[in-house]
């Protein structure tokens, strides 16, 4: 499950959501995949969490699958009113800010107190904040705020960084199986498709269901898809996918970083299948039961 507050994220902060690299976002949004609600002067984008949306779920998000997380109202009780004008700070100009601190007015409250004792008189009191002995430097303490800030905001882009970099270890040929909320297994089918063109992702289908593009075949419940090791987190994001033991399953991810299993896949009916060779060999390896329906299908 997805939370997003509704705000403006810049663009580490939507490559950490959807789990991929800060390129991959910059390719995104070059070929129009995923779309930034606001360009600053400088050439920045910024991201409304619709954005993020659209792009994770171009065919509608499922029920339940994103939360959209309101920022709480903060009530704030002022005792001291002061008034000052509004501070603009360059790093790269270094231009020196002047501050105007105007007289402040403090009305401290009356104490009142249970034990028996001589009433005691608070009177209100006019400080002059301009008096030497009281000054305050504020553009010290405005710049002191703005160092503070700075490197608070270097450390938590160097956290992402070295999130992105811990990429968790897929092993190479392995088999994962799922269930979706998404639907059956032709929604799921299409929706593979879908997001794998939309994001230039590689794919293809193999045994029941790669060969079952070449001819119908006897009704099957389980999906065999390849994909690239480090999609893997995207596809279960996307496809809404749970974890399911192989009886109950409706998906099996296998993954292979292999360049030439998704080069040489054919286009059938819109959908991608492994090239004929490679489908007769999962097959012998997997299903031998389809293997002489798959011979008189593919010679």
């Amino acid at each position: 499950m997805i939370k997003l507050e509704n705000k403006l994220y810049s663009s580490t902060e939507v490559a950490a959501i959807l789990g991929v690299s800060l390129r991959s976002v910059y390719r995104y949004l070059e070929e129009g995949k995923l779309n930034a609600e606001v360009k600053t002067a400088t050439g920045r984008h910024r991201f409304t969490r619709q954005n993020i949306i659209d792009f994770l779920y171009p065919t509608g998000v499922p029920e339940g699958e994103v939360v959209l997380e309101q920022p709480a109202e903060v009530l704030v009780k002022k005792t001291v009113k002061v008034t000052e004008p509004a501070v603009e700070e360059s790093v790269e100009t270094k231009e020196e800010v002047k501050t105007e601190v105007e007289e402040v007015e403090i009305k401290e409250p009356e104490v009142e107190e249970k034990v028996i004792t001589p009433k005691v008189e608070i009177k209100e009191e006019k400080i002059n904040i301009e008096k030497e002995e009281e000054q305050v430097d504020w553009l010290a303490k405005f710049r002191e705020a703005a160092k503070k800030f700075e490197e608070k905001a270097t450390e938590e882009v160097t956290g992402l960084g070295a999130v992105e970099e811990e990429i968790p270890v897929v092993e190479e040929g392995r088999m994962f199986f799922y269930r979706s909320r998404l639907g059956g297994l032709k929604d799921i089918a299409q929706n593979i498709d879908k997001t794998s063109r939309n994001s230039g992702l590689d794919y293809a289908f193999t045994l029941n269901a790669g060969l079952s593009l070449y001819r119908p075949i006897n009704p099957f419940s389980l999906l065999h898809v390849y994909i690239r090791s480090k999609d893997k987190d995207f596809f279960e994001r996307i496809l809404a996918l749970t974890p399911s033991d192989e009886s109950n399953a409706q998906l099996c991810i296998i993954t292979s970083d292999e360049d030439s299993l998704y080069k040489e896949s054919d286009e059938m009916h819109g959908l991608r299948v492994v090239e004929k060779n490679k489908l007769v060999e999962d097959i012998s390896k997997m299903d031998e039961d389809l293997l002489k329906e798959a011979e008189s299908i593919l010679k």
